[in-house]
């Protein structure tokens, strides 16, 4: 993951196992005032804070007989300051966690 601090806002960037179509239900779980205004772009405004989120899929990895997708996702806060903007996320993380052990 490579995070950046701004002029604009604070952005990093992380691997996840899923599908964009997996990571959209998931986003539209976790906040109902998200917008995917073109394919590979979300927007969510939540009070003061604006987050862009843009999603590239990876090459897939293959684990022995595991077969994981790969997608890239890239996340632009601006607004409302480093601890609120940390506190989206921690929520965001939260609400999109997967099942396992």
């Amino acid at each position: 993951m490579t995070s950046a601090a701004t002029s604009e806002g604070w952005q990093f960037e992380r691997e996840v196992g899923v599908t964009a179509e997996e990571f959209a239900r998931s986003l539209a779980l976790a906040h109902a005032g998200f917008v995917g205004p073109a394919p590979g772009q979300f927007f969510l405004q939540d009070g003061e804070i604006t987050l862009r989120i843009e999603v590239q899929a990876g090459p897939r990895r293959r684990l022995g007989l595991f077969d994981l997708p790969v997608l890239r996702v890239r996340y632009c806060f601006e607004g409302g300051g480093a601890g609120a903007q940390r506190a989206l996320l921690a929520r965001l993380d939260l609400a999109m966690q997967r099942g396992g052990g």
